[in-house]
């Protein structure tokens, strides 16, 4: 469920606060108690209800419970003072007094045939969670930081390792390409590594490239300028209920027109006036991502415009292939199955990595310690001429 009052945005499936497009970075306890005012807005929140539904009951001092407070009240742009959202009544206790209105991001799936209203697909809060996970940690953007800089870091890692095999034999396929399993020791773990790094290259190379998108806008900007496309503004929250709008005539006008559609999603602008945005795959699109577009008046079922993919720029086709490079899916199932295995062999680069600094570190202290060894010819000779009687030579 969102939350939406005064340009801020609270989302409570996915844990986090929004001030317009910018994340708002808010301790768990802060956020826990924000929420809590956010949904008891209909009533004074006394101390005993915020120690029996933030804390679980543990015992709380004042000035705990004071500092959490007044970082709420930072979070959205209110102090003690202003008391503009957050408000104290005297003696009582605290009442959220801002104008909220909610607003729930769960899609709806419906049958196209029979017009009936599945029901919410199972296990959709575990993928969200992984995807949370895979994007920023489920750590907000302080987690986010942390997978752009491993990514950007995996690149450093792929690209050195190139040059470094680059150097030793750069026109040996076999050496490139062919395990050797007779080596043992450290040349075996290092062939292993090499060769295995090797043919996984560009699946890593691909996937950390393209996932950069997410991580940085600076980064995703510069793509988009490269690719002659306009970055997209975000689109402000809705206030306020959607009208009903009946679709009937636009997705019959749809299913005449794209009679091959397999996969389509009605987007609603809340407007009576503007027409209905459908966009559709079919069995011949590229990838899951290469969305056609047909608008169409839902009042009289005119179709109004018509995006085919294949005629969309060549920018814009990249641009939407994106997701579907860092996934594998643009090369079908053959290239989901790909990728998933290169991630899953990616620890396997950081235990021979290590292993193979091991080895090294442990040769070098051998070697060091060799070193600093006297040679043992020199040694006997210093020894007998040590052990020898002195001569005079000027009595010679």
């Amino acid at each position: 469920m969102q939350f939406l009052f005064a340009d801020h945005v609270l989302d409570t499936d996915r844990r986090e606060l929004r001030h317009g497009a910018e994340a708002v970075s808010v301790e768990p306890q802060v956020l826990d108690l924000l929420i809590c005012l956010v949904e008891n807005r209909n009533r004074v929140v006394t101390k005993d209800d915020l120690i029996a539904l933030v804390w679980r009951g543990r015992i709380v001092s004042d000035a705990t419970l004071t500092s959490r407070i007044y970082a709420a009240r930072k979070a959205v742009g209110d102090t003690g003072q202003d008391q503009n959202l957050i408000r104290t009544v005297s003696r009582k206790g605290l009442r959220f007094v801002g104008d909220v209105s909610t607003r729930s991001e769960a899609g709806v799936a419906v049958d196209p045939y029979t017009g009936t209203v599945l029901g919410v697909p199972r296990g959709t809060g575990f993928f969200e969670g992984a995807e949370q996970l895979h994007r920023n940690l489920a750590a907000g953007p302080v987690g986010k930081q942390i997978v752009g800089a491993s990514t950007a870091m995996l690149i450093v890692l792929a690209l050195s390792g190139l040059y470094l095999r680059w150097l030793r034999r750069p026109r040996s396929l076999s050496a490139w390409f062919r395990f050797d399993f007779s080596l043992s020791g450290r040349a075996f773990m290092w062939r292993l590594h090499a060769v295995a790094g090797t043919w996984l290259l560009l699946f890593y190379l691909l996937a950390a490239l393209t996932g950069l998108w997410w991580s940085y806008d600076f980064y995703r900007a510069a793509v988009n300028r490269i690719a002659g496309v306009t970055t997209p503004a975000r689109r402000p929250p809705q206030t306020g209920e959607t009208p009903p709008l009946p679709i009937d005539r636009a997705w019959l006008a749809f299913r005449n027109a794209v009679p091959d559609a397999t996969r389509a999603t009605v987007a609603l602008s809340g407007k009576t006036d503007a027409p209905l945005e459908i966009r559709y795959l079919t069995a011949t699109s590229p990838h899951d991502r290469a969305f056609s577009t047909l608008k169409v008046d839902a009042a009289s079922g005119e179709i109004a415009a018509r995006e085919p993919y294949a005629e969309l720029p060549r920018g814009r086709r990249f641009v939407s292939s994106i997701f579907p490079l860092h996934s594998g899916s643009f090369f079908g199932t053959p290239g989901r199955v790909l990728v998933a295995l290169a991630a899953l062999l990616m620890p396997f680069f950081a235990v021979t990595g290590i292993w193979l600094w091991m080895l090294r570190r442990r040769s070098e202290a051998a070697r060091t310690a060799r070193l600093k060894q006297p040679d043992p010819v020199v040694a006997i000779a210093q020894r007998s001429f040590a052990d020898s009687p002195a001569t005079d030579l000027r009595a010679q």
